[in-house]
């Protein structure tokens, strides 16, 4: 009996681990069920966003592995001088920080790291606000590129977009976001004369290995804005891997690696459901913006992403819906649930007011970003 709640509670773990991943597997393999294997089931995979995502991962991993993001956020922190200032730096480099290493990884880096910041030095309430605020942050920040998150860069691919058509129908909501950011930190008191506690991170990064990762990142992005051929950033990135870092490899998420393969045969076998096909055709065609913020808040924006796409030419519109879509429950952006993880696990008893104010916050930002959506379609 023991071994098995031993194992009970691992399979409990990995489900709240990876709850996407799950549901992923079970809609690819209930699909099966409709459409059963055959050749076609190749053609559903998109090589290109499951190559990229792989580098990305590997190198941004690296950089996490040489202590780059530590150094650059405590270099930011010892300009403060005020509660309020430091909450501004570490919310801002979050935003911009994901913009390039995605909304998950700088939550993972920047969230403990904050962590440890404030314990000494802000309330209960200031503390749970600041994190909130962070993860809005990271969420609204890696709108701005197609690497920021996964579903940017599944649909930056999926729909070959331009740079330009990119950016100018996703920049007046990330700019937006950025002021009510900056607008909402006026809720943490000012606090003046704080000095900020070290964190003890005295690592030294081994500047050839950076220079060299860095080569790799610049690559990896070329690939994503079709520069350079995604099989040759492909073959660098796992070449350098295998030659000089092979640790690397194990620090990829194929997690998410292999959500994305399961929902991309999910949705590859719904365009062969006749009936499934013209029900999503038909909810898209109507507002695929309020479509996308909606179906975000029940399944998460990059299952969004990829359940919607096909069935919409609006690349702009599902770009912006499913990008504001990640503001509102918990679940609405996978980056959401890594912050709360972290805040529980340092703050058990604070769960519960962790998560009313980050629905209040969610909420606010969610109603002003889609307000901002309709004033910008109103005028465009």
């Amino acid at each position: 009996m023991k071994y098995l709640s031993l194992i009970a509670n691992a399979v409990a773990r990995f489900a709240m681990r990876e709850t996407v991943l799950l549901i992923s597997l079970v809609a690819a393999i209930s699909s099966a069920a409709f459409v059963p294997p055959d050749r076609g089931y190749l053609d559903y995979l998109d090589w290109k966003v499951l190559s990229s995502l792989f580098c990305l991962m590997a190198v941004v991993a690296g950089f996490r592995k040489q202590g780059v993001f530590e150094i650059v956020g405590l270099s930011l922190i010892r300009l403060t001088g005020s509660l309020r200032a430091l909450a501004l730096a570490l919310v801002f480099a979050t935003f911009a920080a994901s913009m390039f290493v995605t909304n998950d990884v700088a939550l993972i880096t920047f969230v403990p790291f904050s962590l440890a910041l404030l314990g000494p030095v802000a309330s209960a309430s200031s503390r749970a606000t600041i994190i909130v605020l962070q993860t809005i942050a990271a969420n609204v920040g890696s709108s701005l590129t197609p690497v920021g998150n996964p579903q940017n860069l599944y649909l930056f691919s999926f729909y070959e977009m331009s740079p330009i058509d990119f950016f100018c129908a996703i920049g007046p909501i990330v700019a937006a976001g950025a002021v009510f950011l900056a607008l909402a930190l006026l809720a943490v008191p000012a606090r003046v004369g704080l000095t900020a506690p070290s964190t003890g991170y005295a690592g030294k990064p081994n500047r050839r290995l950076v220079a060299v990762l860095t080569a790799l990142f610049v690559m990896s992005v070329l690939a994503v804005f079709r520069v350079v051929d995604w099989r040759i950033a492909l073959a660098a990135v796992v070449v350098f891997l295998a030659l000089f870092a092979r640790d690397l490899f194990a620090r990829v998420d194929y997690s998410l690696l292999l959500t994305f393969v399961a929902f991309f045969v999910f949705i590859g076998n719904l365009q062969r459901i006749d009936s499934v096909r013209s029900l999503l055709t038909g909810l898209v065609a109507k507002d695929v913006v309020l479509v996308g913020v909606l179906a975000s808040q029940v399944i998460s924006n990059v299952p969004a992403a990829i359940l919607l796409s096909p069935f919409t030419t609006d690349a702009a519109g599902l770009l912006v819906g499913v990008s504001v879509g990640g503001m509102g429950t918990i679940i609405a952006s996978l980056a959401s649930v890594i912050s709360f993880k972290f805040f529980a696990r340092e703050c058990p008893g604070e769960t519960r007011r962790y998560l009313g104010i980050f629905t209040a916050w969610n909420l606010a930002f969610l109603v002003v970003l889609y307000a901002v959506h309709l004033v910008v379609r109103a005028l465009g």
